[in-house]
């Protein structure tokens, strides 16, 4: 990749490319990436990752192409960073807040809430990883990198509940938390990425109901 941008005359020279390795040394080259990493998302959603180019990054940064190209190799390099982020800002959005709810029913409740409102606010990156993770492994695992993180919280929910007799013990926690999860995902790519009309807390509800019926959910006494 290098040499090919080096060949049309737009890549990093020799400076540009030992500061790009070094990564930004001032508070300045902090926030000028950071600056580019937000321009390279909002081109993302709008574009999609075939139709961006170096250039609509750079022009919504306010910078030139030789600026971008100090902090980034490609737009594919450039492309993974956002993605990562995207993994971080989902991970740390499913994290319980606040004091834990007294039943087991609300806290399924918030964690279905917790989900929906991450996958909302992100929604359109979301599209464009997915398609991107079809050709490329390493955007595919941060993608189930998101996945993962919310099956393993579930995984161990599940064995707590199971040991206080409130869980079917019966059920694979693992098997069960790749299900559930599906279910939710697919629920919100349906919804928020190809358009069906549903009602937010009538779905939520239905989530929940149908979450703590599949585990056979008792309260405790």
């Amino acid at each position: 990749m290098r040499q090919v941008v080096a060949a049309v005359g737009v890549g990093p020279g020799p400076e540009q490319q030992q500061r790009r390795d070094a990564g930004p040394q001032t508070d300045r080259g902090h926030a000028r990436k950071a600056e580019l990493l937000e321009a390279a998302r909002r081109v993302f959603e709008r574009q999609g990752f075939l139709d961006a180019r170096v250039a609509d990054i750079a022009e919504e940064a306010g910078v030139s192409q030789g600026t971008f190209y100090t902090y980034f190799d490609s737009k594919e390099a450039v492309f993974q960073a956002v993605a990562t982020e995207l993994r971080d800002r989902m991970i740390d959005a499913l994290k319980p807040r606040g004091p834990r709810p007294a039943s087991v029913h609300e806290q399924i409740d918030q964690a279905m809430r917790r989900f929906v409102a991450a996958y909302r606010a992100e929604s359109r990156l979301i599209v464009v990883v997915a398609q991107l993770g079809h050709s490329t492994p390493e955007i595919a695992e941060l993608r189930l990198a998101v996945r993962e993180a919310f099956v393993a919280r579930t995984a161990r929910g599940i064995r707590v509940q199971q040991s206080q007799g409130l869980v079917d013990p019966d059920l694979d926690p693992w098997l069960a938390s790749e299900v559930l999860g599906s279910m939710v995902d697919h629920t919100c790519w349906v919804w928020l990425n190809l358009g069906k009309d549903f009602e937010e807390e009538a779905l939520i509800a239905t989530l929940t109901l149908v979450w703590t019926r599949a585990l056979r959910l008792a309260e405790a006494p």
